[in-house]
């Protein structure tokens, strides 16, 4: 007789939220405020995403300056009001608008600039992503994603821009370096929305504004605006986040590197 006990896999499955955790607010001049995380802060759970800022610039605050061995991202809310004007050594001049996402692959080097226009308010989502070994020292290259290419999925209560990548039957853009997933959506209060999160997928779930319960199995997190957690990777589970009050979201998902 074996005094093996089964294993409890959905306490496992529950395991696998992170800690609820708080953006470190910074500001620069008066033109630009952020909500700031970085991968330090999730103990590795955040991978392949080295950095997030939720910002809102008003004037131009950083001069052009060069990335490398990394993917610098752009994703512009719907409420942005005015142009994101974006530049780079690529040769590209690109006049972001409210929704869109703009994808610099820097690589083995690239420099861009990024600049509200005239009178413009920009609400957007400034994200660091690695890149693995294989692709650091390969061409820079870029993506731009415009608002009304962008799918959406909507249920009672919930509205979700598939931006990349894909959730259930949607998808979304697909030409990123490596795979990656970016939800941004909106929920009522009481409504809800899953995401199935595949297998080996990490995620990293942000609460833009009001509030919301992330479920995975058995296990839950309560987050408030300016609150993210993570899912760490392992066998595909559902991701359900259920609103406490009318909230908006974002969900990053992605292979973990290890680098």
């Amino acid at each position: 007789m074996s005094n093996t006990a089964p294993l409890d896999f959905d306490n496992l499955t529950s395991n696998r939220l992170g800690p609820v955790v708080q953006g470190l607010s910074h500001q620069i001049r008066g033109g630009f405020t952020a909500n700031h995380f970085s991968e330090d802060m999730f103990a590795g759970a955040m991978d392949p995403l080295l950095m997030v800022d939720h910002f809102v610039m008003t004037a131009p605050t950083f001069a052009p300056h060069v990335h490398a061995g990394l993917s610098a991202v752009t994703a512009m809310f719907e409420d942005s009001q005015g142009d994101f004007l974006n530049r780079d050594t690529l040769g590209h001049n690109v006049a972001l608008k409210a929704g869109d996402l703009y994808w610099l692959a820097a690589a083995r080097g690239a420099s861009h600039e990024e600049k509200p226009a005239e009178g413009a308010r920009i609400h957007a989502l400034q994200i660091f992503v690695n890149l693995p070994g294989r692709l650091k020292q390969q061409p820079a290259r870029a993506l731009h994603v415009k608002a009304g290419e962008v799918p959406s999925i909507e249920g009672p209560g919930s509205r979700v821009r598939v931006v990349l990548g894909r959730t259930g039957d949607v998808v979304g853009e697909g030409g990123t370096p490596e795979e990656m997933t970016l939800l941004d959506g909106a929920i009522e209060k009481g409504a809800s929305f899953t995401h199935r999160l595949l297998s080996q997928r990490q995620a990293w779930i942000y609460a833009v504004s009001g509030s919301l319960t992330v479920g995975v199995g058995q296990g839950r997190r309560t987050l408030k605006v300016g609150t993210a957690t993570t899912v760490s990777a392992g066998d595909a589970v559902d991701i359900v986040l259920k609103a406490g009050t009318t909230a908006h979201f974002v969900v990053l998902a992605g292979m973990p590197i290890h680098d």
